[in-house]
């Protein structure tokens, strides 16, 4: 008897925990982390959160349905921040005015990363069969050497989104090698720029404005700070082999260090792209890859002024990173009122780290 009292007593006591992670993890998108830190790295991990609470929900309707009330009121609260991260819809088969790509081409497999020289090719193929009117391209690549495959050139013959706007972060190889990002468009670009952001290495935002049925079209093409978890991701998997308790610990400390310094640069610059958005005088379709979750500070600045094209018409999870971590929405595409999304799609495109966006658009409420 005292026995199960202990018992129930501790899962009353991990049912509480989990509860209150939960609700700061709702607040996290609402919490600048370079004010507090902690609610961040809870909103990364607001979706097992919520499995867990659901499960002990379910536990106690059936041992305890008195200790019910209080799980279910946890839930309810946090059903607006799940229709971020899941839509439960199955997606609408509709076509557009307009058809816009956002794609991390991750240097077009520069370093064949895939183990498959064909990559860099498949890619190109993939714009060519989609035939989009917008292309906006992260982690973009391109290069004047002989023994290397020129992406520029070849995606602006083999496809029509040929007006290009391109800025590099990165030029290495006496100007061989440029890294950076793009947009590519078939309609008339009448002014482009780069938008400033507190940043260093490959973050970068970018705008380019076209006509599009007689309207201005500002499209925003953004790259925020990666915490570049590639090396770590090897080191930890060597580790676990290993059995290494010591290097697991060092493994997850250097974790966390990434993760703090990413959330509080990201909250930074999405500051800035937040400002511009909201003083642009066009439409606003805004691409990219945030690399942050629904769950992210950075994802609400943004999603403030923005519709967001997964949350209208996607399905599932929408998950678009493949690396380590997965079923992780860290790319998004999204609009201001004006433009109208009829289809969004997260393409199960394995070609990069990341999986392309491809939605449409409708252009009558312009």
């Amino acid at each position: 008897m005292r026995g199960s009292r202990l018992l129930r007593l501790l899962l009353l006591s991990m049912n509480l925990l989990l509860a209150l992670a939960l609700l700061l993890s709702d607040l996290a998108p609402y919490i600048d982390p370079n004010t507090l830190l902690f609610p961040a790295f809870l909103g990364l991990v607001f979706l097992p959160l919520f499995a867990l609470n659901i499960v002990f929900v379910l536990f106690w309707l059936i041992v305890r349905p008195n200790y019910v009330l209080f799980g279910i009121i946890v839930i309810a609260i946090s059903i607006p921040n799940l229709l971020n991260h899941v839509n439960f819809g199955s997606g609408v088969d509709k076509s557009g005015d307009i058809k816009a790509i956002s794609f991390n081409v991750r240097l077009f497999d520069l370093y064949n990363w895939t183990n498959n020289k064909e990559t860099p090719n498949n890619i190109l193929d993939f714009f060519v069969k989609e035939d989009a009117d917008i292309i906006c391209l992260q982690e973009y690549f391109r290069s004047d050497a002989k023994d290397v495959l020129n992406t520029a050139d070849t995606l602006l013959k083999v496809q029509d989104a040929t007006n290009l706007h391109e800025h590099f972060t990165a030029v290495i190889h006496h100007g061989r090698h440029k890294f950076g990002i793009a947009t590519l468009t078939k309609y008339p670009i009448v002014d482009e720029g780069l938008i400033p952001l507190d940043t260093a290495g490959n973050n970068v935002a970018i705008y380019t404005d076209m006509i599009v049925q007689r309207e201005t079209l500002r499209v925003v093409n953004v790259h925020l700070a990666s915490v570049h978890l590639s090396a770590l991701e090897k080191e930890i998997d060597e580790h676990i082999e290993r059995n290494d308790q010591q290097k697991q610990w060092d493994d997850l400390k250097m974790l966390i260090r990434k993760l703090a310094g990413g959330y509080k640069k990201r909250a930074r610059q999405i500051q800035q792209i937040h400002q511009f958005i909201t003083e642009s005088p066009h439409p606003v379709l805004f691409c990219g890859d945030l690399n942050d979750t629904p769950g992210s500070y950075s994802y609400r600045k943004i999603a403030s002024e923005l519709q967001d094209a997964f949350t209208e018409n996607g399905s599932g999870m929408g998950t678009s990173y493949i690396g380590y971590y997965p079923s992780l929405r860290i790319d998004f595409m999204m609009h201001s009122d004006p433009l109208d999304n009829v289809k969004f799609e997260t393409r199960d495109v394995r070609l990069s780290d990341h999986r392309p966006l491809v939605g449409e658009f409708n252009l009558n409420a312009l």
